[in-house]
């Protein structure tokens, strides 16, 4: 891979990004002139970020750019999380398996579950019906609809260095 310290080569590579991801670039030029503007930003689900510009060493007003596109991207993730971790468990509890199944941890894009080792394509199987339902929970939950596809990937093992993949069985009915 080539890298560049040129700003023209990294403004070339940012224009096709943007052309390749069209709106994207809009986006975050409302988002920064809400910034500027001192409004907060406002995410799809109703989650809200007030972000401070911050003055460089010349005493100009500079906007953060990793947390402008950063806070709204990850927190709006979360938030797709929590619906996912709160359909998860009540599925888990209808199905008698909330006593068996503890839910470790959740960040913007995963969620950790300690099971048995019984139980891997029933928890596997789980976690994908809940992402088949999590644009339309979405849409239940926050009137929102939301139109990117939303994949589960599931992994299993002993610890996080040592994952394996593991796909649904569709065979296996929960």
């Amino acid at each position: 891979m080539h890298v560049s310290s040129s700003p023209s080569y990294w403004d070339d590579v940012n224009e096709k990004f943007f052309k390749k991801y069209y709106g994207l670039d809009a986006t975050h030029k409302k988002w920064a002139e809400e910034v500027v503007s001192g409004r907060p930003i406002v995410g799809p689900l109703g989650r809200f970020w007030p972000i401070e510009m911050k003055r460089n060493d010349y005493g100009e007003l500079k906007i953060p750019w990793t947390v402008l596109s950063n806070y709204p991207v990850q927190g709006t993730g979360a938030d797709v999380m929590t619906i996912a971790r709160v359909t998860f468990f009540k599925r888990l509890k209808q199905m008698n398996l909330d006593k068996l199944v503890l839910l470790v941890s959740s960040v913007h894009d995963s969620i950790v579950v300690d099971a048995p080792s019984y139980l891997l394509m029933t928890i596997t199987n789980l976690f994908h019906q809940v992402f088949d339902d999590l644009q339309l929970n979405i849409r239940r939950a926050f009137g929102y609809d939301w139109k990117v596809p939303l994949a589960c990937e599931v992994k299993y093992g002993q610890n996080m260095k040592d994952m394996k993949k593991v796909d649904r069985d569709d065979l296996v009915v929960v």
